[in-house]
Parts: C-alpha cells; sequence; structure tokens
C-alpha cells in the first residue's frame, strides 16, 4: 500500500520495489515515454529532518541495510550451511547537499543552511594549545556585483544539508543494528579492525562524521578518516589522466549517444533558453539533473526563470531530466562498447584496493573486519558497472555498496554483494552466495596491468 501511494504521488505506474532499481535502460525510449514518470522513484525529501527509510529507489536517500529489511543469505537463514560474517567492505556515496551548479541565470529561491554549521579547524596530536572549534558560515553581501546571476542565502555550493546530517546519524545507527548488535561485527568502538577512508571532499568528511556518529553512539575522541593526497588520489578522479577524458569525448560520440540528445533536442532547447545555458550545460543531463535533485531533495522547488516567476520548470521536464541523467550513467558504465576500459581508467586503481583487501581476508592474512569508504557518485557507478549490474540508474545520495564475506564451517568463503540494502542483480546473477574467489574474478578485469602507460 505504500509503495502505490507514493507512486501515485510521484505520477507513476505501481512498480515492485527492487523493479524501481532496474528500468529497461538500452534504448531511449525509457527517456521519452512520460507515461513512466520517476519509474517508481522518489526525488523528495524534507529539508530539516531525516529522510523516511524505505525499499525503493530514493534519489534523495537510497535505502540501505536496517532491521527492517536486512535478511541473512538464504542458505545461512534456513540453515542449510552453518557460516559467520567475517569481513563487511561497505562504500557509500555522501548523503544529500545543496547543488554543484547553479544556473547560469540565476536562481530565483535564496538557500538557507543556517541550521548546520561546517566545522573548519585543526588540533595537534599531543597536549597542546587546544583549538577554537571554528565553523564555516556563509552569507551573501548584496554589494557583491557577482550576486545578481548567482544564488543569495547562507550555503556553500555544494555543501552538506542539515537533512543530509540527519540521514547519515540514521544510516550509521541502521548499520550498527544490523552488523554490530545482530551480526556482531562491528567492534563497539573503533579499533584496529576498522578502517575508515574518504576523498578530500567535505561532503564526504561531514557524511562519514554523522555515520560514525550513528554507528559509535557512546565513542569519544576523534576517529582517523584515511584520505589520499588529493592530486593523486584513487577516488573522485583525483589522479590526471588525459587519455580518460579523451575515452569520454569517444564514448559522447557514438550513434547511441547522438540518438539520446536527438530524442531530448527539445527538452535541452528549453531549459537553455529559460536559463540562459550553455553546450557545456547541456552537452548530458548532469547539470540541470544535479540542480533539480538538490532543490527537491532539501525542500525546494523546481527552478523559475529570475527575469519571470511563471516560467517555471515543469514536473514532466524534471521527470523527463532524470529518466535521461539514468540513461547516461547506464551508458557510461555499463553499455557502450568502451565501458570495461573506461572503468579502468576512472576506477581501476580503488577497484584494485578492495580487491587485495579481499584477497587478504581469503589469504587469512587481514586483521580488518570493517572498511567502510565515504565517496561519491562517479565511484558507486563505475563499480557497480565493474560488478555488471543489470540496470544502472544514477546512484543516488548515499548509494551503498555492500560486500558481506561469510565463512561456513568448512572455512569455505563467500560472498554477498548489497546495493542499497538488497542483492545485486547483475549478468553474472545475483550476488547473494558466490565464492569469494568467483567475485575476486568478476573485479579484476577492470583493474589496470599499467595505468601511467593507459593515461599517457
Amino acid at each position: 500500500m505504500i509503495l502505490l501511494v507514493l507512486a501515485l504521488l510521484s505520477g507513476t505506474p505501481s512498480f515492485a520495489s527492487r523493479d524501481t532499481f532496474y528500468p529497461p535502460l538500452n534504448h531511449t525510449t525509457f527517456i521519452t515515454n512520460t507515461s513512466l514518470g520517476t519509474y517508481g522513484g522518489i526525488y523528495s525529501a524534507p529539508a530539516d529532518h531525516a529522510s523516511p527509510v524505505g525499499d525503493v529507489y530514493n534519489y534523495c536517500s537510497m535505502p540501505h541495510p536496517n532491521e527492517d529489511t536486512y535478511s541473512l543469505p538464504p542458505l545461512v537463514a534456513n540453515h542449510s550451511v552453518a557460516a559467520r560474517l567475517i569481513y563487511l567492505e561497505y562504500l557509500q556515496r555522501h548523503q544529500r547537499r545543496t547543488p554543484y551548479n547553479i544556473l547560469p541565470g540565476g536562481e530565483n529561491q535564496d538557500y538557507n543552511c543556517d541550521s548546520i554549521y561546517p566545522h573548519l579547524y585543526a588540533a595537534p596530536v599531543a597536549q597542546g594549545i587546544p583549538p577554537a572549534e571554528v565553523y564555516g558560515r556563509a552569507y551573501s553581501d548584496p554589494s557583491n556585483p557577482f550576486l545578481a546571476t548567482y544564488v543569495n542565502g547562507s550555503c556553500q555550493y555544494p555543501q552538506l544539508t542539515i537533512g543530509g546530517l540527519l540521514d547519515g546519524y540514521q544510516h550509521g545507527r541502521d548499520l550498527r543494528a544490523v552488523y554490530g548488535d545482530q551480526l556482531g561485527l562491528i567492534p563497539a568502538s573503533p579499533d584496529k579492525k576498522v578502517w575508515f577512508r574518504s576523498s578530500s571532499s567535505a561532503l564526504t568528511q561531514g557524511s562519514a562524521g554523522g555515520v560514525l556518529r550513528g554507528i559509535f553512539p557512546e565513542h569519544s575522541g576523534p576517529i582517523p578518516l584515511h584520505q589520499q593526497a588529493s592530486g593523486i588520489d584513487t577516488v573522485d578522479r583525483g589522479f590526471p589522466c588525459s587519455a580518460r577524458d579523451a575515452l569520454l569525448s569517444s564514448i559522447q560520440s557514438t550513434a547511441e549517444w547522438n540518438e539520446h540528445l536527438s530524442v531530448t533536442e527539445q527538452l535541452r532547447t528549453r531549459l537553455s533558453t529559460m536559463f540562459n545555458a550553455t553546450d557545456s550545460w547541456t552537452s548530458t543531463f548532469d547539470h540541470f539533473a544535479d540542480n533539480f535533485q538538490a532543490r527537491l531533495c532539501n525542500g525546494y522547488e523546481l527552478p523559475c526563470r529570475v527575469q519571470d516567476e511563471n516560467d517555471c520548470v515543469t514536473t514532466d521536464q524534471a521527470n523527463e531530466v532524470f529518466r535521461a541523467g539514468d540513461w547516461e550513467w547506464n551508458y557510461w558504465w555499463r553499455t557502450n562498447p568502451n565501458a570495461t576500459q573506461y572503468i579502468q581508467l576512472v576506477e581501476g586503481l580503488f577497484i584494485g584496493e578492495i580487491v587485495r583487501k579481499l584477497e587478504a581476508v581469503q589469504q587469512h592474512r587481514s586483521d580488518l573486519v570493517y572498511s567502510h569508504n565515504f565517496v561519491h557518485d562517479g565511484d558507486i557507478g563505475p563499480i557497480l558497472g565493474a560488478l555488471g549490474i543489470r540496470s544502472l540508474r544514477w546512484p543516488g545520495m548515499a548509494s551503498n555498496i555492500a560486500i558481506e564475506i561469510w565463512e561456513t564451517s568448512e572455512s569455505r568463503l563467500y560472498a554477498r554483494v548489497l546495493y542499497s540494502g538488497s542483492t545485486i542483480e547483475t549478468i553474472h546473477g545475483t550476488l547473494d552466495w558466490v565464492p569469494l574467489s568467483a567475485l575476486i574474478s568478476i573485479l579484476k578485469p577492470f583493474i589496470p596491468d599499467d595505468i601511467i602507460s593507459m593515461c599517457n
């Protein structure tokens, strides 16, 4: 009943909950079929409190493992196999935020971030003078001449919102309930058996603060959040690679890509006229989708022209933008002929890091039981592509991949991969109970042999 109500509210037909994760994205008719609406997905969230935890595609706050929906592997649940969880590799996108992309013609609504303090300070490791707990307080100066074509308010762009922080706290509480209280894997406080990693972005670091507080509610003191140097980071496209951009240009020159531009030409022309957008905004749907999603996910309305408050983006137009965005992500990471090489160039080094941790578990030489990575949609997408996800929608806020490693009473190791709380459906089948060696074999082809040579 709840799913049906959500579908009706979004103007879409009713879909089984997991079907919202696997739409038919192999043809551009998915983009142009207005009757699909959001394909059962959700693109709205309350501004100042946590999003409801569900099991359908929710761009604002994707589902995650929680005690109400989590289930044991079927063979373990029905006692056909005696096994225990010994390792969890968890990856997630940051929580919801303000937009990266401000409309070229300016924004008709103010953005307010007064309810969240982005703290900015450093402290010595040893005892010393404690720092003042400084936080960034953004403001708009009316005398700034660039404000007329920007956005008024008290936010940085992008930045974590209060709703995103509260979502993160709930996300962490749910992980504690499943992997700590129920399965006994996550320790009561952070120790040498856990490892936390983020990109160099304030978005992933702020999200980690909320999630880790939910996981360790009684812990006091700092928690190390490992990061690589931003200039060579293996996540978030941190390292330089000219071949990466050249290959993307080739991918976005194919007949299939041009067909999707052709069927959306009317929409792209209309939006570019409304908001003075150039080709950099209309060559993909990344910019408009990001702007619309960030508004709807934080309690704002779809945008209107600054010069005409009656000339606004409609729900149908926004839904077509979102469907086109889904199509593009599926094409980039799953269906284009160069997808494997593109994943290698973008995410291959990080996939290699993950595989080495899995191999350490396989070889019984790992001291870790839980590794949590706070990254971006541009990291989650290619990893899902490498896993062979059957259909890839744009990975929403806090979208997550849980790689569970189970050991049987016969000391055999099996893997289960959950995507946003449920076992992932892939071209290799449902990854619900596969030998760990098989999962490693699926991922290994996406690890580059020589990334320096490939990039040059």
